[in-house]
């Protein structure tokens, strides 16, 4: 009886070690790797464009309207203002701007647009002009904007027409090259006393 239950003991614990083994398994076996995240905005063909029109003589005015498909819930922003939901921008000044379109899923597409003027130079600015682009240009461009100024860009003249007058007209210290003669200070002071405006 007792060899009868020592070969049955020796016989359970075999069999509870075999289970055992098998149970276990291989523990060291890897996780399976994690996906990479998708970007929601492969694949997307979103266009942007814009239209403009003009504005008032180196003022506001303007307008700018884009147009944005490939997608929805599209936002717009001018320049590195905030977005809106308004895909028109009003009261635009001349100049570039880039315009923005942000879907739903924030994917962004960009494009460029000019406001353009609706008017022509007036012949007293017109040789004010001239005048700065002999004069003036070399220091006031936009490669070397010597008092933060760029004279090559119209509108930038005619915002500053008071300083421009004060300076070359009044104090005679600018250019930076030596005072301008009688004859081309007269350009100045005629374009000013005028009222100084891009059509004068």
């Amino acid at each position: 009886m007792k060899k009868f239950l020592l070969i049955l003991v020796l016989l359970l614990s075999s069999a509870t070690f075999l289970i055992q083994s098998c149970s276990k398994g291989d523990d060291s076996s890897p996780n399976p790797p994690v996906p990479p995240p998708t970007d929601v905005c492969a694949g997307k063909n979103i266009i942007v464009t814009a239209a403009s029109t003009n504005a008032v003589a180196c003022g506001a005015g303007g307008s700018i309207t884009v147009t944005a498909s490939g997608s929805t819930g599209f936002t717009f922003r001018l320049g590195s203002g905030a977005y809106q939901t308004s895909p028109v921008f009003n009261n635009v000044a001349a100049g570039s701007y880039t315009v923005s379109a942000k879907d739903g899923d924030g994917c962004v597409k960009t494009a460029a647009v000019s406001v353009n003027l609706s008017a022509t130079p007036g012949p007293l600015f017109t040789n004010v002009r001239n005048l700065m682009n002999v004069r003036c240009i070399s220091c006031h461009n936009p490669n070397n904007l010597n008092g933060g100024k760029d004279w090559t860009v119209d509108c930038n003249i005619v915002t500053n027409a008071a300083r421009i007058y004060q300076r070359a007209v009044v104090e005679g210290s600018m250019p930076a090259t030596g005072p301008l003669p009688q004859s081309e200070r007269d350009i100045i002071a005629a374009w000013f006393n005028a009222g100084a405006q891009y059509t004068d």
